[in-house]
Formats: structure tokens, sequence, C-alpha cells
């Protein structure tokens, strides 16, 4: 028979629940303050291996993605409550007379008519409204964006001239002439009228 003494088997230390959740816990927290190095911290503070640590917070449905994600929720609640604050102001929508808006149309009217566009970007710089709320002001006063087919249609009336600003004066002018036609046709309605009423006196 040997006389070599035999290797005492290494006993496994049991640990009950309350340590256990103990090192749970401890973990969560310093996640939380920290957004992560809790579980090696665990391991070196009750000297315990990383992986029995792991084991832990798997069985207590505690993993230390979540961890990091609680410690990164208050940062993005500081964040939502910035961008709240900042677009607070941006819900009181200002309210504009109609003169303002007839002012915001006429500058627009007569900066695409001088320099053939851009009235509607000039003037949102200006008067510190939106393009879109330009747009909109200028659909309901009935005046309609310098598009490419007024362009093409103002070319075609008169090819010799060739700058935009002259195409938009030229437009203008057009437009204007309609309306004196339209005017004048109205007023001599308005004379044949007259006279009749005036002659059955």
């Amino acid at each position: 028979m040997s006389t070599t003494p035999k290797k005492k088997k290494t006993q496994r230390v049991r640990y009950t629940d309350a340590q256990k959740k103990e090192v749970v816990d401890f973990v969560a927290s310093h996640n939380a303050s920290n957004g992560r190095g809790g579980q090696s911290a665990a391991a070196k503070k009750f000297k315990i291996s990383q992986i029995t640590v792991a084991a832990w917070l798997k069985g207590a449905g505690a993993a230390a993605p979540k961890a990091s994600k609680a410690a990164k929720a208050p940062k993005a609640a500081k964040k939502a409550k910035a961008a709240k604050k900042s677009s607070g102001k941006s819900k009181v929508g200002t309210r504009y007379t109609d003169a303002q808006k007839k002012e915001v149309v006429d500058f627009t009217i007569a900066y695409n008519a001088a320099n053939g566009r851009g009235g509607q970007s000039k003037a949102a710089a200006k008067f510190k409204v939106s393009p879109l709320t330009v747009m909109a002001w200028l659909k309901a006063a009935g005046v309609k964006g310098a598009s490419k087919k007024s362009t093409k249609k103002v070319s075609k009336t008169s090819s010799k001239v060739v700058s935009g600003g002259s195409n938009a004066k030229l437009g203008s002018l057009l437009a204007l002439g309609k309306e004196i036609a339209k005017a004048e046709t109205a007023l001599a309605q308005l004379k044949g009228k007259f006279n009749s009423l005036l002659a059955s006196l």
C-alpha cells in the first residue's frame, strides 16, 4: 500500500440567497451610478469569480446591460426635459394680423418683381417667420409662386428678354394688364347702368 496522503477535496462555499441578493444589489447600484463595471467590482469586493456574479445576475433576472441602461435613463430624461424647455416657446403660436400678413405678401411680390425670385426666403428672414408660413399667406392671398411654368410662358411671349428680373417684371405687367382690362370692363358696365338709370329719370 502507498503511504502518500490523499489530497483533500476543496469544498465549495455555499452562499445563501441573502448573500447572493447582496451581490446582485451591489452590482445594480454600482452600474446605476457609474454606468458599468459593477460585475468586476462585486467580484473583487466579495472575493468571488465574475462568472459566479454573472450567474447570480442571470438567476435574479438582472443583466449588466440593463443596469447600464438604467444609468443612461437619467441623462435621457434630462435631454427630454431640455428639449421640452426649448420647444416650449415654439408651441405658443404667434398671432399675426391681416395687415402684417399683407405686409409680408406685398414685400414678397415686390422682391420677386425686382429680382425674379427669392422673395419668400427674404421675407421669412426679414419678418422672422418660416418660409412655409410665407407660402401659406401667399396662397391665401391668391398669389402664385414663381414656378418654371410661369417663367417659360414669359420667355415665350418675349424672346428678347433674357434676365430673370426682366421676366418677372414682364409677367407682372401682363398680370396688371389683365386686371386693368377686367376693371375697365366692369367700369364700362357700371357706366352703362348709370346712363340707363339717368335716362329713365
